[in-house]
C-alpha cells in the first residue's frame, strides 16, 4: 500500500467517525446532580456547609478575551454547588433578585407570593480568581494521522474571609486536556457563554479539569 493511499484510508475514516458521532447526537439533558431546589432552600444557615460566593474572574492571560474569567467563574459556582459540599450564593447577578424583592414590596404583587426583604444570606467565604494563562495549543506532537495538541489553563485562586477581607488561601490551579478524565464536572454540562467557542475541542477538556481541581482544593481547605 502506498504512503498516499494509507492516508486517503485514514482521512475517509476520521471523517466517516465525525459523521456517525454527529448523526446519534440528539437531546442531551445536563447533569442534574446536584440538590434538589428544596433541599438547596432548607440548607442550615450555620451548619456543616460554608456559605460561599464566587466573584467574576480577571482575565490576566496572553490570548483570549474577558468573557473566558466570567465563563469560569460561572462553571466553578455551578460545580462548588453540584459538589453538595457548599451554599452557594448568586453574586454575579445579585441585582436580579433585588429587583425582585423591590418589586414584591411595591404593592403590585400579592402580599404572601412577595419575596421578602432583608432575607438574602451573607456569603463567609469569597472566591477570587485570576485566569493566568489561557493556551490552546500548550503543547502539541506529529503523529503518523494526525497532531496532537494540547490544551492549558491555569487561575490563581485567592479564599477571602468576608467578615474580615483577609485571604485565607492562595493557590495557582492548572488543567491540560491530556489530565485523565472528569469528576465532579460532567461532559454533558454545556459551556457558558464566552467559552462556548471551543465546545468539545481540548480546550474544553482543559477547562473542565481546571474547575475540578478548583472545587477539589477549596473543598479540602481548612477553612
Amino acid at each position: 500500500m502506498t504512503l498516499f493511499r494509507f492516508f486517503k484510508i485514514a482521512s475517509m475514516v476520521v471523517v466517516i467517525g465525525f459523521a456517525v458521532s454527529a448523526c446519534s447526537s440528539g437531546t442531551v439533558v445536563s447533569s442534574d446532580s446536584g440538590p434538589t431546589i428544596s433541599q438547596a432552600q432548607l440548607e442550615p444557615y450555620n451548619g456543616p456547609k460554608k456559605r460561599i460566593a464566587v466573584k467574576a474572574f480577571d482575565f490576566k492571560a496572553a490570548r483570549g478575551h474577558g468573557k473566558v474569567g466570567e465563563g469560569m467563574s460561572a462553571m466553578l459556582a455551578d460545580a462548588l454547588f453540584n459538589s453538595g459540599r457548599f451554599i452557594v450564593l448568586e453574586r454575579e447577578h445579585v441585582k436580579d433578585v433585588i429587583e425582585e424583592q423591590d418589586f414584591g414590596a411595591s404593592g403590585r404583587v400579592k402580599k404572601e407570593t412577595a419575596a421578602a426583604i432583608g432575607e438574602i444570606e451573607g456569603a463567609e467565604l469569597l472566591i477570587r480568581g485570576s485566569v493566568i494563562q489561557f493556551e490552546p495549543n500548550c503543547r502539541g506532537g506529529s503523529l503518523i494521522l494526525l497532531s496532537a495538541k494540547t490544551a492549558c489553563v491555569a487561575i490563581n485562586l485567592r479564599i477571602v474571609d468576608a467578615k474580615t477581607g483577609r485571604v485565607v488561601n492562595a493557590t495557582t490551579v492548572e488543567g491540560t486536556s491530556s489530565q485523565s478524565g472528569v469528576g465532579l464536572i460532567f461532559a454533558t454540562d454545556s459551556l457558558p457563554i464566552g467559552l462556548g467557542a471551543w465546545s468539545r475541542t481540548p480546550m474544553e477538556k482543559a477547562l473542565r479539569n481546571t474547575i475540578e481541581a478548583a472545587v477539589h482544593h477549596i473543598a479540602k481547605s481548612k477553612i
